[in-house]
């Protein structure tokens, strides 16, 4: 019985062995384990909006475009120097050399920027993960849900449309503003029926509007109240001018050393405004998130110098 039954068992070794080497084994890709950089490793746009450092933080030259721009951007930021995103709507789109991981209930990073007691110039963050594996910032992106989310004075999907000035034309000034060059310089508007000029200042001479792109230029995002910007003189050409931070969640808001410039990726929203969970993320955006100008100050402009990853401090 033995030697008759013998054969069977050594063809169904045979069997299922060739199953077994048909069959596609799936291996999760293993974790990187560094050592990582703790900053901006990439920059995918740069695209700032109309302002006083436009073309000069960092610097534009004849023939540059978006790419140079982009490089421009990420050496400043690889080193921490700062980068201007103008007026409303401008951005950048910021990469990592690993994933920055969202330990629940902890801060997970920090984004730098210039700002400092009674001046905030407030960006609202958003943040991606690159679920298609491309290393491209094309899959969806999350809000972080900063403090004023929910307020009825946030606007989303706020939409400015820029003009490209005529920088040969008259300036327009006002005698009583020593600090304005030209108070009708580029024409902007939006789409909640009004309409203004962004201002020149007697500071800053080049052109304000990025030289790279096209007559028009329109940025979409989220709009957060220019209430709080205030001067405090009562003289509308008096240079004393305050811009309070909001409590937590914007980038260029608080001093980078305090614990209200940290982000939490547990603060990260779809865009119907629900909660998601994240494990991590690949990607950065930040956009400057008011329309107002600040006397001598020029426009409302968030500035970023980099980030840092608090999972690696």
């Amino acid at each position: 019985m033995k030697r008759k039954f013998l054969p069977a068992v050594l063809l169904l070794a045979v069997i299922l062995g060739s199953c077994s080497k048909d069959k596609k084994e799936i291996i999760e890709d293993p974790e990187p384990t560094g050592p990582f950089l703790n900053k901006v490793t990439k920059v995918f746009e740069y695209f700032p909006a109309p302002g006083q450092f436009t073309n000069e933080l960092p610097a534009w030259k004849t023939g540059d475009s978006d790419k140079e721009m982009a490089d421009y951007a990420l050496a400043a930021l690889g080193k921490e120097q700062m980068i201007s995103l103008g007026g409303f709507g401008g951005y950048v789109v910021m990469g990592f050399d690993h994933t920055i991981k969202n330990v629940p209930g902890e801060y997970s990073f920090v984004v730098l920027g210039n700002a400092f007691n009674q001046f905030a110039e407030p960006g609202v963050i958003s943040v991606s993960v690159d679920a298609n594996k491309n290393g491209l910032p094309d899959d969806e992106w999350y809000e972080i849900a900063g403090s004023e989310y929910n307020s009825s004075k946030t606007i989303r999907n706020y939409q400015v449309t820029y003009y490209r000035p005529n920088e040969a034309k008259d300036r327009v000034t006002n005698p009583d503003d020593p600090y304005t060059s030209d108070t009708e310089y580029i024409r902007w508007k939006d789409n909640k029926g009004d309409s203004g000029y962004l201002a020149r200042n007697v500071f800053h001479d080049q052109s304000y509007y990025p030289q790279w792109k096209g007559d028009s230029i329109t940025f979409t995002g989220t709009k957060l109240t220019d209430s709080n910007i205030k001067n405090t003189s009562g003289d509308p050409f008096s240079p004393y001018y305050v811009s309070p931070a909001f409590s937590w969640g914007y980038a260029d808001n608080h001093a980078n050393e305090d614990t209200d410039a940290k982000i939490k990726l547990d603060w990260a929203v779809d865009k119907n405004g629900s909660p998601v969970k994240l494990k991590g993320i690949n990607f950065i955006k930040v956009q400057t998130a008011i329309r107002a100008e600040a006397g001598w100050l020029g426009e409302i402009s968030t500035e970023v110098l980099g980030v840092k990853d608090l999972n690696l401090q």
